[in-house]
């Protein structure tokens, strides 16, 4: 039982600290991209960023 317990904590403080990296980085872009003056679009993405197109 007491396994259980020590394995969900540190599941859990292991998935705050992504959520905080995640969060900062996330943050750290709006803030890069707002100085730029201009809105970001799927446009101004690189050629590899952009998916393939769909064959029918």
């Amino acid at each position: 039982m007491q396994t259980w317990l020590l394995v969900l904590s540190v599941w859990a403080v292991l998935a705050v600290l992504v959520a905080v990296v995640l969060g900062r980085g996330i943050a750290l872009a709006d803030r890069r991209a707002a100085a730029t003056g201009a809105p970001l679009t799927t446009a101004d993405l690189p050629d590899d960023f952009r998916p393939a197109a769909a064959h029918h």
